[in-house]
């Protein structure tokens, strides 16, 4: 099993990435993996954003600037 805090570093720099590219292309590309790593958190044994019964998530990065689907 992948470790979860290289995960979460992982993601965490992908967005920063996808905030400050100047291209769109980049922007895109940065925002893919970022998605990539909250999948993997998402899919992850400890559960760090599995989804509640209301479907909300013990933690998701959308309210500090991160575009796409983190549920």
């Amino acid at each position: 099993m992948e470790d979860l805090n290289y995960l979460l570093k992982r993601e965490q720099e992908e967005l920063l990435r996808a905030q400050s590219a100047t291209c769109g292309a980049a922007q895109i590309a940065h925002q893919g993996l970022a998605r990539g790593y909250a999948r993997r958190i998402r899919d992850h044994r400890l559960l760090y954003r599995s989804v509640r019964a209301d479907g909300s998530t013990p933690f998701s990065p959308a309210p500090f600037g991160a575009i796409g689907p983190f549920a």
